[in-house]
């Protein structure tokens, strides 16, 4: 394949551990009980006044989109209009006085996960904050049935109709068409982009991948980054957990809030929503190399249900997938993780792409499936945001 490349992450993780380690350890037997955890406004709160005082603009976005489906993935969806909710983020002089090339990156988090997965409010965590930092400008988005989007019937959506209105969204990023909410240091409007590169994780990677082979023109992504994904690699943990969820979902799955055991008869809210991992200690160790860390506690605390469409179209799309990713004619980063539960053979599913220009592969030491949460994220980072300088 011409113009691949492989590079292995230098692995931070074991001096930042450690260093986490020394200032947990209290310094005497008896010392000072620890301070109460702070709840998730004043997490946010910091993570805000962080960001100000790095002239870091983060204002939430909206766009509108249609749920229906020309991707070349042949899956059900319900053809009504709804908003995905999100962040637009990135040093303030490039969003408030932007110039004639302006970048971003698209991010798609995947199954079980939500917008927050880029956002965690944790410092040296909270990804799109740390890319602006590096001087890069995001945007991401609660999928639709995630997070703080509409949460329709989640059979009424599927993986070709998540491509499909990433699709739209690439459009309308490049158009300036979407709603920006006021803000004394936002933009006085949408910002519009000439170059749109989409990055997903897992599920999100293989919504991304759709989009690139189904999609010419103003909604095509003009790169690709592609995390803890390969579709040639699920193991047999992987495996598992989603065969479980799809068997939720076979009994019609339950509303996307649901509480613990079955909703109760007065519960009206839309169903079709599963878990895939069942409980904090299932979730932490599927996704984390250390399921003991503050981090791995602060996601499972976060776990999102997967809408049952996009569960139920997954083992079509991995055939889809296989007769057309040579269709991907644009550059793709590829990012591994070496402790990942849920994906291997990354080699293999790289090898698919024989119609990108250009290939380049990193690989995270000491990481779990969630590697933009481990301890190497920063090094992840810092190759990302020069691949991404080199794609201009």
């Amino acid at each position: 394949m011409p113009g691949t490349r492989n590079t292995l992450i230098a692995a931070g993780a074991a001096v930042v551990l450690t260093a986490a380690a020394l200032i947990l350890l209290p310094s005497e037997e008896n010392g000072p009980a620890a301070a109460p955890e702070p709840t998730a406004e004043e997490r946010a709160r910091a993570t805000a006044e962080r960001m100000a005082a790095a002239d870091i603009v983060d204002v939430p976005v909206r766009f509108t989109v249609v749920n229906r489906n020309d991707s070349r993935l042949p899956c059900n969806s319900d053809g009504e209009e709804y908003t995905l909710n999100g962040h637009l983020t990135g040093p303030a002089g490039m969003l408030t006085d932007p110039d004639d090339d302006l970048a971003v990156t698209v991010y798609q988090h995947g199954q079980a996960a939500g917008e927050w997965f880029w956002r965690l409010d944790e410092p040296g965590f909270h990804h799109t904050e740390e890319m602006a930092l590096l001087g890069r400008v995001s945007l991401t988005l609660d999928r639709l049935g995630y997070g703080a989007g509409d949460r329709p019937d989640g059979m009424s959506m599927c993986l070709g109709s998540q491509a499909d209105m990433t699709a739209q969204v690439i459009e309308r990023v490049r158009e300036g068409d979407y709603t920006v909410e006021d803000s004394e240091s936002g933009p006085d409007h949408p910002p519009a982009f000439d170059h749109v590169t989409l990055a997903g994780h897992h599920s999100g990677a293989q919504i991304a991948q759709i989009t690139a082979y189904s999609f010419d023109g103003p909604g095509a992504p003009d790169a690709l980054v592609l995390l803890g994904w390969s579709g040639t690699g699920l193991t047999d943990r992987a495996n598992a957990r989603f065969f479980g969820g799809l068997a939720s979902c076979m009994q019609g799955g339950v509303p996307a809030d649901a509480g613990a055991g079955p909703p109760g008869a007065e519960d009206t809210a839309p169903a079709g929503y599963a878990y895939v991992d069942v409980g904090r200690t299932s979730y932490t160790r599927a996704n984390f190399h250390d399921p003991s860390t503050p981090v791995a506690s602060l996601a499972a605390g976060l776990q999102d249900r997967t809408p049952c469409g996009d569960l139920g179209t997954q083992v079509e799309a991995l055939s889809t997938d296989t007769r057309h990713l040579h269709g991907v004619e644009v550059p793709v980063l590829f990012a591994f993780a070496d402790d990942d539960t849920r994906v291997a053979d990354g080699a293999d599913h790289v090898a698919l792409f024989s119609g990108a220009p250009d290939t380049e592969t990193v690989t995270v030491p000491d990481a779990g499936h969630y590697l933009v949460l481990e301890p190497g994220a920063a090094d992840l980072r810092a190759a990302l945001a020069d691949w991404l300088e080199g794609q201009r």
